[in-house]
């Protein structure tokens, strides 16, 4: 598991961290994704799809974005990396249990084309990649 974070001020002045938190490729992966969203719907602000070229493929990432915690400041994003093959080329249960799990709790995916992770030198760098994506489409919210 990796994680990058971004720091921005909370409701209350205080610093909140934004992060991203990195599942697995595979199936159980997705299911773990799938069901932290059956259990955390309270918190879940956006179901998002990041469609990449990796490797001469088309691929996406299946991400949750939640709502911050109460307590603590603190707002996870969590992902599978470009391991699902992009719906708009390949059918993939994998991206059809993601998209069963957001109709299930009335959320519509967030389609985005973003860079992959191969074209920055440090995972690190990508998730502040991505979280700057995030804010530019108001996904994720500087308060």
């Amino acid at each position: 598991m990796a994680f990058s974070h971004a720091k921005v001020l909370g409701k209350r002045g205080e610093q909140m961290i934004q992060r991203l938190i990195e599942l697995g490729e595979g199936y159980a992966d997705i299911y773990e994704l799938c069901e932290l969203a059956e259990n955390m719907t309270d918190r879940i602000t956006h179901f998002v799809s990041l469609r990449t070229e990796k490797s001469g493929r088309k691929v996406t990432s299946p991400a949750l974005i939640m709502q911050p915690s109460k307590q603590g400041e603190f707002q996870p994003i969590y992902i599978c990396m470009e391991g699902v093959p992009d719906p708009e080329t390949t059918l993939s249960k994998r991206y059809e249990l993601f998209k069963k799990a957001a109709s299930e709790q009335g959320h519509e995916i967030k389609s985005l084309v973003v860079k992959s992770s191969a074209e920055f030198h440090e995972k690190s760098l990508y998730f502040q990649y991505l979280i700057g994506i995030f804010h530019m489409n108001r996904l994720l919210k500087i308060h």
